[in-house]
């Protein structure tokens, strides 16, 4: 049977100077996907190879990149970056930017990649974002780059891309024994750039028509959600580089420019996974269960596998690192910039050294580190854009008074609490039940309170400017062993409660009737 070509242009041939084998692992990679790389597509040329700055007239500035190269910026929040692509092909963690059209830009820590030879020449503005109020500096840092770590990236991704096809011709000619696209697991320590590998293996992927699930771990970042979400994401159209923290807007928005993403979500309630690392494996285990589940149902993201990006982990961090190994099915370990972990990990999983391959591939020299101000500011604007939108997308969200009788709160219960209230329990008391017909019960009901804690009197202590998460539980069906499998329907914003009239005052994405579902009142805290 004759295999479709894809019908997107290739690459010029010149890209192929960019992609000579550098490192073990491109030596690995190279011969057996360099054919591939034609399936790929960055149309576009444009400008010389020169790194010169110029004055267009007065505040406009124009330079080029030189091929290979990759414009590095840090925008911080009081400052608004506007870039515009001249000539070439430029792109922002694989994700190409339009010609001549204007771009917008705060509170990143990008860079600008020409992958072509004959480079690409931008302009590009600053101005002041009035909106934002911090004590942070207004100056952009920028350079240019000539070390970049993009073709060890494209080399992985082909590599990748190699085994989707595989699978794919597979699936074809053989629909009774359907094989899955390369599950990759990401792994690093704190500003190795995991989030951005995981970006640029998206982004590529979606170029070579595959449409992987994007898995995200890291309840700091909110990808396609809010902070304190994990979620799984099917990926089938280009990330939103403008939007707050670079992924784009969900389904919730309704409809944009940008096509919407359709996340399953599980709440975690926290930034940190420490914070409650039970909850976070137990979460981690059901998102694990939806998206296998996804994968056996649909057959263009079984081909397209799964890209899971993580919280800083390491080798101490070995049980949380095998229960997302066993959860997702994972056969590929990508290991950022750190060989001894890459060691560790080998040996770790020595026994699954036919199923499992760990790979160690380099780290970026422009990752930029992140104080917590400007995490904690990048958090903000993440929630805000998604309840009022940004400068391109404006949403119109709906606020209202609700009772607070009418509705049952649970509260996210940190693991530190949760041992100090065992502490206090008398000599021999425990929360085995001996009686058989009750003992299922209390078993969930012990497992519940781990995690969340029912808030018996809510009030503005402990709601006010807070993060809630609607569950997909009805109040009629809630059950322990219920409230801890169910998947998050979407976020609502408590401003103010009225302990005197008992009301809350809530802000919804958009307008309509509020659902009569389970609330789970998370860690997030966020003054409007």
């Amino acid at each position: 049977m004759a295999i479709l070509a894809c019908t997107r242009p290739p690459y010029p041939l010149q890209i192929f100077e960019f992609l000579k084998p550098s490192t073990a692992l491109d030596t690995l990679f190279f011969p057996q996907v360099q054919n591939e790389l034609h399936r790929m597509s960055i149309p576009g040329f444009g400008g010389d190879a020169s790194s010169t700055y110029s004055d267009i007239p007065k505040d406009k500035i124009e330079l080029e990149i030189p091929g290979g190269s990759e414009w590095r910026i840090e925008v911080p929040h009081k400052t608004i970056l506007k870039v515009k692509v001249i000539s070439g092909v430029a792109e922002i963690f694989g994700t190409e930017l339009p010609v001549n059209i204007e771009i917008q830009l705060t509170g990143v820590k990008y860079a600008i990649y020409s992958p072509l030879p004959e480079g690409a020449k931008l302009e590009y503005t600053t101005s002041q974002n009035k909106a934002v109020i911090s004590n942070e500096s207004e100056e952009l840092v920028e350079y240019i780059s000539e070390e970049s770590v993009m073709k060890n990236y494209i080399n992985l991704h082909l590599a990748l891309e190699a085994m989707r096809q595989q699978v794919s011709d597979n699936n074809i000619l053989n629909p009774t024994t359907l094989k899955t696209g390369p599950k990759v697991l990401i792994i690093g320590n704190a500003t190795s750039g995991k989030t951005t590998l995981a970006k640029i293996l998206s982004s590529y992927a979606i170029k070579s028509d595959s449409s992987p699930i994007l898995v995200n771990l890291n309840p700091r970042d909110g990808v396609f959600s809010l902070p304190g979400s994990i979620t799984a994401t099917p990926i089938s159209d280009s990330l939103d580089i403008e939007s707050a923290n670079g992924w784009g807007f969900t389904t919730t928005s309704g409809s944009l420019y940008h096509n919407p993403k359709q996340p399953i979500v599980k709440n975690y309630g926290f930034s940190s996974i420490e914070e409650n690392l039970d909850l976070y494996k137990y979460q981690i285990s059901k998102l694990g269960v939806t998206v296998l589940s996804r994968l056996e149902e649909d057959v263009n993201v079984r081909n397209g596998g799964i890209i899971i990006d993580t919280p800083p982990l390491s080798i101490k961090d070995i049980t949380v690192i095998e229960n997302i190994v066993s959860d997702f099915e994972v056969n590929i370990i990508v290991v950022l910039g750190n060989e001894r972990l890459t060691i560790d990990l080998k040996k770790r999983f020595k026994h699954k050294a036919s199923s499992l391959t760990v790979v160690k591939v380099p780290k970026s020299g422009g990752v930029a580190d992140a104080d917590e101000a400007f995490i904690r500011r990048t958090q903000e604007e993440t929630i805000k854009e998604y309840f009022n939108g940004n400068s391109k997308t404006r949403l119109s969200p709906f606020k209202t008074d609700i009772d607070v009788k009418d509705h049952t709160i649970y509260k996210c219960v940190l693991a530190s609490d949760f041992a100090s209230s065992l502490s206090f329990l008398p000599s021999g008391d425990s929360y085995t039940v001996e009686d058989d017909q009750k003992e299922d019960k209390d078993k969930s009901d012990e497992e519940l309170n781990k995690y969340y804690t029912l808030l018996s009197e809510p009030s503005g202590s402990n709601l006010d400017n807070s993060i809630v998460a609607i569950t997909q539980l009805p109040q009629a069906n809630e059950s322990s062993r219920e409230l801890l499998n169910t998947s998050i329907l979407g976020y609502v914003h408590i401003s103010k409660v009225d302990d005197a009239k008992g009301k809350m005052k809530i802000l919804l994405p958009f307008p309509g009737a509020f659902p009569r579902n389970v609330l789970i009142s998370t860690n997030i805290g966020f003054n409007e």
